[in-house]
């Protein structure tokens, strides 16, 4: 039996910026609609009226489709069909464990390198947050939620990691979206607050008891998994005085 075809995403809101049609443009608004819901969870990507409700040729819109292939945002299923990825219980179970490991190791290296310009950025985004967690703004608090975490990686001097951390962190922030309306935004500012008090003070253990706590028990989604996990995360601590070398 033939499957009735499935009707193609909803996207007329979408529009590439008509004065450089190029793949990077297709290729940020289909992230950036996949990352904040628009195109949700299990959605099928048909290209013709994909490129047809962009505004694009079908060159540009596959060689999106193929960085979000690598990205992980979209999945092959068969020769014919795409979709937007699918987060399993096992996917982001390992999504914390990666991003556990990874910002422990940059926060650890970046405690001694802190300026006091890269701390005044920080404390502003803490200010927005609490703006936004008393407006109910949950997708502007995901958003700020990412430019803390990836600011305070910044000084740690390790490429690789800063590399590692911003490919997994895609679906990190994806499944964030996901779940941003149940969060319990009241407590998310403080929450930060802590974590960069425990990263200036610059104890490694603290850091990586204190990155553990804010990855896994913040926020009232998958109660039942998130104390199990947490209580699996390794500890990571650097050797001693390895920090700032």
């Amino acid at each position: 039996m033939v499957k009735p075809a499935e009707p193609a995403p909803s996207v007329t809101a979408l529009r590439v910026p008509q004065k450089v049609v190029l793949s990077e443009s297709t290729y940020d608004v289909l992230r950036a609609a996949i990352l904040d819901g628009t195109l949700p969870p299990g959605t099928r990507v048909v290209e013709e009226a994909l490129a047809r409700q962009l505004g694009v040729s079908r060159a540009p819109l596959r060689e999106a489709i193929w960085l979000l292939k690598r990205d992980g945002l979209l999945v092959e299923e068969s020769a014919r069909t795409t979709r937007v990825v699918q987060l399993t219980e096992d996917d982001v179970r390992e999504l914390h464990m990666i991003r556990t490991l990874l910002e422990t190791l940059a926060y650890q290296q970046a405690s001694p390198r802190l300026q006091p310009s890269d701390v005044a950025g920080l404390e502003d985004l803490i200010g927005q947050m609490h703006e936004a967690s008393v407006a109910g703004d949950t997708r502007r608090i995901a958003d700020l939620d990412y430019r803390f975490h990836r600011a305070l990686c910044q000084p740690c001097g390790l490429p690789r990691i800063l590399k590692a951390w911003d490919e997994q962190h895609v679906l990190f922030r994806m499944w964030l979206n996901m779940v941003g309306p149940t969060l319990g935004v009241q407590d998310i500012a403080e929450s930060h607050r802590i974590l960069l008090d425990a990263v200036r003070g610059g104890d490694a253990t603290t850091i990586s008891e204190q990155v553990i706590h804010h990855v896994y028990l913040v926020g009232g989604v998958m109660a039942d998994q998130r104390s199990r996990w947490a209580a699996a995360q390794p500890r990571l601590c650097l050797p001693q005085g390895a920090a700032g070398h």
